[in-house]
């Protein structure tokens, strides 16, 4: 019964690791953004979710991160270019914040670049 109950248990922690958003371990991030660690968590696992979809993959290595000068919007945001090293490979986004009239941050996330090569950038 303990054999059982031990193959259970790796079972279930094992499709939990597996089935983590792209967030959930530590990314390598440079630059500067205005994202709250939340808000950034948040836009990581929705490119992670774009990489997955269009390259198969969600694993995001490393992001650089860079506020857009003089890109406040009306709504009270602003914008950042966010370059990431996601399933070897690089791609461009541009990231758009601003508050949310329900409390918090709402975002969009625009892919301004195909994957690249590691080495293009």
């Amino acid at each position: 019964m303990k054999r059982m109950t031990l193959i259970a248990a790796a079972i279930v922690a094992a499709a939990g690791v597996a089935s983590q958003p792209a967030a959930a371990y530590q990314i390598a991030t440079t630059g500067r953004t205005l994202a709250s660690p939340r808000l950034a968590a948040d836009v990581l696992t929705t490119i992670g979710n774009y990489s997955k979809a269009t390259g198969g993959c969600r694993f995001i290595y490393s992001a650089d991160m860079r506020v857009v000068p003089g890109s406040a919007t009306a709504r009270g945001g602003h914008a950042e270019i966010w370059t990431l090293n996601a399933c070897a490979a690089k791609q461009r986004f541009r990231v758009t914040m601003w508050p949310s009239p329900r409390g918090g941050s709402d975002f969009a996330v625009q892919p301004l670049t195909g994957r690249l090569p590691l080495h293009a950038m």
